[in-house]
């Protein structure tokens, strides 16, 4: 069943436009939320979490960011049952390109960007960070993206794959799902759509984990292998363990990670 999540609306005062489409199914469309102050120092476009199979772009975990004067914007995007990957990534990277086109209504500062995404939201903000370009991942959004945010997401398939297919009460694997094969009869493919396969030895934009040392979901592991490989080719990229966090535990989201978030958003805006 999927994970029962808070449903919060936006604060008071925040300035919301919703339901922008970029495509024809109603998965591929993007909110833009503007914070009350109308003073914007930076947009934040937030991927939602969810197993790539649940969970919509009305879910937002950190609307404190709008306090802080960043616009939010809620990126919408198909699920496993609707298509498998690479249309994921596909519909980021489509939905950051209708972003470019309306940010002028909104006054959106679009030299000042961040991609921030929860669980499999933070495989796609990752993905978005470091595959730009790849072949077949999507449109040229052309955005210079200041920084990836990644909270408890995984960078490889392959390995997230053997441990949730291991695990008995789980259903059958969300990463068959999402790639539209299994891993053992497809690991390029696998390996393709995991982040740690697009590093390369140039330094990367700024990055940001936040991951919880007792994940069972996704294993700080993770994080640290990512993390890792950033640091190697000279990004800064900075490791947040929270200890005693788990998957989507409410300590992942309280207001010492909030200001962690905001503190690394004012360095690379």
């Amino acid at each position: 069943m999927p994970p029962k999540r808070p449903d919060l609306p936006p604060p008071p005062g925040t300035r919301s436009f919703e339901d922008i489409a970029f495509g024809s199914h109603e998965r591929q469309a993007i909110d833009v939320h503007l914070p009350p102050s109308g003073k914007i120092n930076g947009v934040v476009a937030n991927i939602h979490g969810g197993s790539w199979q649940w969970l919509d772009r009305k879910v937002i975990a950190f609307w404190d960011l709008l306090d802080h004067g960043f616009a939010i914007v809620g990126m919408g995007y198909r699920m496993s049952d609707h298509a498998a990957f690479p249309a994921q990534i596909c519909d980021i990277n489509a939905g950051l390109a209708k972003l470019v086109q309306i940010a002028p209504e909104f006054d959106l500062p679009m030299d000042r960007v961040a991609v921030m995404g929860l669980s499999a939201g933070g495989h796609l903000a990752a993905l978005a960070g470091l595959a730009c370009d790849q072949p077949g991942f999507g449109p040229s959004h052309g955005i210079d993206i200041k920084g990836v945010i990644d909270i408890y997401g995984p960078s490889d398939l392959i390995t997230l794959d053997g441990q949730w297919s291991n695990d008995p009460t789980r259903p059958p694997s969300a990463v068959t799902k999402l790639l539209g094969t299994s891993v053992t009869a497809d690991p390029h493919h696998a390996y393709r759509a995991s982040p740690v396969a697009h590093v390369t030895d140039q330094p990367a934009m700024p990055f940001l984990f936040v991951h919880g040392d007792e994940d069972t979901v996704v294993p700080l592991s993770h994080s640290l292998v990512l993390h890792a490989q950033l640091t190697a080719n000279g990004t800064d990229s900075c490791l947040k363990v929270i200890k005693g966090g788990g998957h989507a535990t409410p300590d992942m989201h309280a207001p010492p990670v909030q200001k962690v978030i905001a503190e690394f958003l004012n360095k690379v805006f």
